[in-house]
């Protein structure tokens, strides 16, 4: 399955499916309308399903001006839990944006991870990127999307970062996929870790072309 949004992304969650992760079919409906977030929008969708089955869902409500993200849950991806709006930024009063929240689950640790790019002026270097789009990647953990552990930085390349995605391919043994924002490069690189929270070293050179944030605006499940 793979999450998706059309734009403008105010008509909410959208899937699509394939037998060979080559192929894809959108199931053309929408599954859950946004409702929640200074814009309720719904963009950059991420789903994980939990060790009890259930599925748990987070995206963007807000293209700027929000300090959190959308979050629902679902045993049937058709029947969804009232939206909640989780405030990870709220105690940086100058947090620009949310964008791109990514869930993961630590089946070490048994606890959900969500990493997601917000830009807190003056705060990093930035090359020749504006302050108000000097992105970092934060994160917290949850165990149950009720109470969750201070958001803390996940990583600091050095450069504006967005829309980064945890792999885990064995024990001690993760892969993080990132986007250097900064212009012009605007280009996917990799970094690798023993642990899903890092510390992410020797972030590699790029190893696509300059894409733009479109480009990868959906999410895999």
């Amino acid at each position: 399955m793979f999450t998706s949004f059309h734009e403008p992304a105010t008509d909410g969650l959208r899937l699509l499916y394939s037998k060979d992760a080559y192929h894809w079919e959108d199931l053309n409906q929408v599954f859950l309308k946004p409702e929640i977030g200074s814009q309720k929008v719904m963009r950059d969708p991420s789903i994980v399903q939990g060790p009890d089955g259930v599925y748990h869902l987070v995206w963007t409500s807000s293209w700027k001006g929000d300090k959190g993200f959308g979050y629902a849950s679902s045993k049937d991806l058709m029947n969804w839990s009232a939206q909640q709006f989780i405030p990870v930024m709220q105690h940086e009063a100058t947090t620009v944006n949310v964008w791109a929240p990514e869930l993961f689950y630590d089946d070490e640790e048994k606890q959900f991870i969500i990493i997601w790019a917000s830009t807190i002026p003056y705060r990093f270097e930035k090359g020749i990127e504006e302050e108000q789009n000097n992105h970092r990647m934060y994160y917290t953990t949850t165990k149950d999307f009720k109470t969750f552990t201070p958001t803390k930085l996940f990583i600091d390349p050095g450069f504006s970062v967005i829309d980064a995605v945890i792999v885990k391919r064995a024990q001690q043994d993760y892969v993080l996929v990132l986007k250097d924002n900064t212009r012009p490069n605007r280009n996917m690189k990799v970094a690798f870790a023993k642990h899903p929270l890092g510390p992410y070293n020797q972030v590699s050179d790029a190893f696509t072309p300059h894409l733009n944030r479109r480009s990868i605006g959906s999410k895999s499940s």
